[in-house]
């Protein structure tokens, strides 16, 4: 009788370890579910006051620079500086973009390399490559932008189209 006596008592420890939490958090919170589940206003404005830290300066016109392309063997190469106005690390695992001249694509351009570490306020240089043929264009516009950043295992994702709209 010990043993099954032993055996009911851990099982109701079990359901009082795992119960027990919620119980305590909803008798805080008044029993009331909405305060319980959600964060408070309080709580959201410290939340993006931090958020707001991470981003430094904020992007400018600075953050990313398009060196001048070169062409060669059917293919251009446009040399990029980025420079991260993040006050943490970030990884840049995919850029592309559609170059359009005079309102006709006349390529597609992606990164060369398969992923970019940039460190905290950090810069780096990087190349984007693509097929092109023809005569270099008069009117370059950079249109169809997707990129995506990857911070602490978080990845974010943002498509530009055409004119800017996301």
């Amino acid at each position: 009788m010990g043993e099954r006596a032993l055996g009911w008592g851990l099982k109701l420890l079990g359901i009082a370890l795992f119960v027990g939490p919620f119980i305590a958090a909803f008798a805080v919170h008044n029993w009331d579910l909405q305060a319980t589940v959600m964060p408070s206003q309080e709580e959201m404005d410290e939340l993006k006051e931090t958020l707001s830290g991470l981003f430094g300066e904020g992007f400018s016109e600075d953050t990313f620079i398009l060196e001048n392309p070169t062409y060669s063997g059917g293919k251009i190469r446009i040399p990029v500086r980025f420079t991260s106005p993040l006050d943490l690390p970030i990884k840049i695992t995919d850029l592309s973009f559609a170059i359009s001249d005079q309102g006709v694509e006349v390529a597609q351009v992606e990164m060369e390399e398969t992923e970019v570490e940039i460190p905290a306020n950090g810069t780096v240089d990087f190349t984007l490559i693509g097929p092109y043929t023809g005569t270099p264009p008069t009117d370059p516009q950079f249109t169809d932008m997707n990129i995506t950043f990857e911070a602490y295992g978080v990845t974010l994702q943002m498509q530009v189209g055409q004119g800017g709209e996301v």
